[in-house]
């Protein structure tokens, strides 16, 4: 994992592992809105909260934790599809 990620959330998916949700634009205000989702310290996904082409006084406040686990849960079942 990246030194400017912060785990934000975790969550134990269906399959029992555990999944952590690293907010990318922790250090990089360019990537707010950016997240990607760990598992046994592999990268499984990623995807963004919103459109980070906005300037960031448009830009709307950052989801919780609840839209967050949503968001990743969606974002690693389609990888999965992907692979």
């Amino acid at each position: 994992m990246s030194d400017n990620t912060e785990t934000v959330a975790e969550y134990v998916g269906e399959d029992g592992r555990t999944y952590q949700i690293d907010h990318l634009g922790i250090c990089q205000p360019r990537q707010r809105g950016e997240y990607a989702v760990y598992c046994e310290d592999r990268q499984v996904a990623d995807f963004l909260a919103f459109g980070t082409l906005l300037k960031p006084e448009f830009q709307p406040p950052l989801p919780g934790t609840p839209e967050l686990i949503e968001m990743a849960k969606r974002a690693v079942a389609e990888a999965l599809s992907d692979a």
